[in-house]
């Protein structure tokens, strides 16, 4: 019986598998097209785009006149740039997910070239002239300087985002599905019974200029969306571009919101900007699964960060094996949990 044809995709898993595992070592010599379309019973065309593919994987190299060679094995590490100021995770969402990327990884055997945001960076990120020695794969956390990521994509390595979608690189990303998050907190106040419900997004500031953030936007939309299927009008007066705008502005007022859509966090601002909006004011909190660790809060739609880590491990793993451009996009989804209830 004659030996049945393996398909382009399984010969080339088997010869990066016999590659990876030494059985061709670097700076070898691998057989010929003839040669290799004998073992695998398969056409010299078939072959060659095996071939193809090897050298696209960096695995090996063609010398002209003689042959092709097997290519010392790239490194498993990847470039992280990050925007915080600090040397080592924070204590926030991107700390926690940097955290559980450095366990899931460093037990695979990747290395991880943390880059922060220094005071000699531009305020937007890690400056890409001070980068030497890049990973196989890059990625970035809490970055969303458009030409600052669309430069990082031109680097030439598969690239990951983590909280952003820029839409001028071709890069992967993971994001929290924002415009859901919006919709979900409008339709609960408006199913509670708010009317004049206000909204307070946030900003970036770039060389001294303030920027709504892309993610709020889309939370904006999502709450314009519910207003719309109700026949309701959002009031431009009660949308807030950040917190320490709710304070100069609430006096102005002439109808003070009944309820209020905002960012989950804490602090002086924060208490201050309930203060200026009035007591008792119904509200929902956007934000991570952290929010529900907290003994007292309102509702919340939340994303969960376990599942922003796993995806970022998956994708980041891929990356690293086909060593191609990022072009996947992943949205995390958010739920709405109401005050005392727990995320299932």
């Amino acid at each position: 019986m004659a030996k049945e044809k393996a398909s382009q995709e399984e010969i080339y898993r088997t010869m990066r598998q016999d590659i990876e595992g030494g059985e061709f070592p670097a700076s070898s010599r691998l057989p010929s097209v003839r040669t290799l379309a004998k073992r695998f019973n398969a056409s010299p065309n078939t072959i060659s785009k095996v071939v193809s593919r090897l050298m696209e994987s960096g695995l090996c190299s063609a010398r002209r006149g003689v042959g092709l060679f097997v290519r010392s094995l790239p490194s498993r590490k990847l470039t992280l740039l990050t925007g915080s100021t600090s040397p080592k995770p924070g204590d926030d969402v991107y700390g926690w997910i940097e955290m559980r990327l450095s366990e899931r990884l460093g037990a695979e055997g990747i290395e991880i070239d943390r880059v922060h945001t220094t005071a000699d960076d531009p305020p937007y990120g890690p400056s890409l002239d001070r980068l030497r020695n890049l990973g196989r794969v890059v990625v970035t956390m809490g970055l969303n300087h458009e030409p600052h990521l669309k430069a990082v994509g031109d680097l030439h390595r598969p690239t990951l985002c983590i909280g952003h979608a820029p839409n001028r690189a071709q890069v992967s990303s993971i994001v929290p599905n924002s415009f859901r998050a919006g919709y979900l907190a409008a339709r609960h106040l408006i199913k509670s019974g708010s009317r004049r419900i206000a909204y307070i997004g946030r900003v970036r500031r770039i060389r001294q200029v303030a920027l709504a953030e892309a993610e709020s936007l889309k939370e904006l939309a999502g709450i314009q969306s519910a207003f719309i299927e109700e026949g309701m009008n959002l009031r431009h007066e009660l949308i807030f571009p950040e917190l320490a705008a709710v304070a100069e502005r609430a006096g102005a007022l002439k109808d003070m919101p009944d309820a209020v859509i905002m960012p989950a966090e804490d602090g002086v601002e924060v208490i201050q900007a309930l203060k200026a909006l009035g007591n008792g004011i119904s509200r929902v909190v956007i934000g991570d699964d952290r929010i529900l660790e907290k003994a007292k809060r309102p509702a919340a739609v939340v994303y969960r960060r376990e599942e922003v880590a796993d995806l970022a491990c998956q994708e980041i793993l891929r990356l690293l094996s086909e060593e191609r451009r990022g072009t996947r996009s992943y949205m995390i989804d958010t739920d709405l949990v109401l005050e005392g209830e727990t995320l299932a």
